[in-house]
């Protein structure tokens, strides 16, 4: 049992060191912190914080909040990933005026969070960067996966196929995505955007061994459009769908003949230009 001595030292410590967290809110220049984070989307109900689920903003700040000793700063992302959907590079800006150098910083949160989500680098930027209004584009892969049998093991990470599609067909389809288009049936709820026109600048089909990756790379994205994208090129690989048929949905919008968009495990965020 704790004595009353040892009770007034523990409260004495913590007045303290709340009164110097005081101190050095006021004191400390507010710095804007750039990271650059990886995860295992299927370990997270995505990007977004939720209550009682393990999302991948939830975790960053909640390690965030312990590295600085309890000073609350939000976690704003280039993208909100949805559950399931990987990153290579996602960036992640934190305001604080904890002066905690970038590299304790970083090792302090890899500590305090899941091995399925790394902070790789971090670095200080100016007052105006913000990790989704300041980006030029961003660089999304898709996976499928050529299996004659699925396996569980792949199954986080790939769309896996056991009907394989003409990859020939796959590749010519592809460059219809390449410039601007009207991209309205490829997203969700194309109504919440002010406009669904969306200038694609890459968008390649390879084959890497049993590995089949679609990269697109582009100014902007809407909520499931690359899945959907993705979606497209596997109905035309299979001859359900033409290359002509992506011409008319930027036509007529009408998602319908896409069916559900591809699983999100195939999906990786790789890389936001800035």
């Amino acid at each position: 049992m704790m004595s009353e001595r040892t009770k007034r030292i523990l409260e004495k410590e913590q007045a303290y060191l709340e009164k110097k967290k005081n101190k050095n809110s006021l004191t400390n220049k507010e710095r804007y912190i750039k990271l650059i984070v990886t995860y295992d989307g299927s370990a997270f109900f995505g990007y977004q914080y939720q209550p009682n689920v393990p999302t991948v903003q939830g975790e960053l700040e909640r390690a965030f909040k312990l590295i600085t000793r309890g000073e609350e700063s939000r976690a704003v992302g280039a993208g909100r990933t949805d559950a399931g959907v990987h990153a290579i590079e996602q960036v992640v800006l934190f305001k604080t005026r904890c002066p905690i150098p970038l590299e304790k910083l970083i090792i302090g949160i890899n500590s305090a969070i899941s091995g399925l989500l790394r902070v790789s680098r971090a670095e200080e930027v100016e007052e105006g960067f913000h990790p989704c209004f300041s980006a030029r584009g961003k660089h999304y892969r898709y996976l499928w996966r050529l299996v004659d049998v699925p396996s569980p093991f792949y199954e986080r990470y790939y769309w896996q196929l056991t009907n394989h599609p003409n990859i020939e067909i796959m590749k010519e389809a592809a460059k219809v995505y390449i410039g601007e288009h009207d991209f309205a049936a490829f997203a969700k709820s194309p109504s919440q955007y002010e406009s669904t026109i969306r200038n694609i600048l890459q968008a390649e089909i390879s084959l890497k061994e049993d590995v089949l990756q679609f990269d697109v790379v582009g100014t902007g994205f809407m909520h499931n459009m690359v899945r959907n994208m993705a979606r497209a090129l596997y109905l035309i690989g299979i001859g359900q769908m033409t290359a002509e048929d992506i011409k008319e949905l930027y036509c007529n919008h009408d998602r319908h003949k896409l069916g559900a968009p591809a699983p999100p495990g195939g999906l990786y965020l790789m890389k936001v230009m800035y």
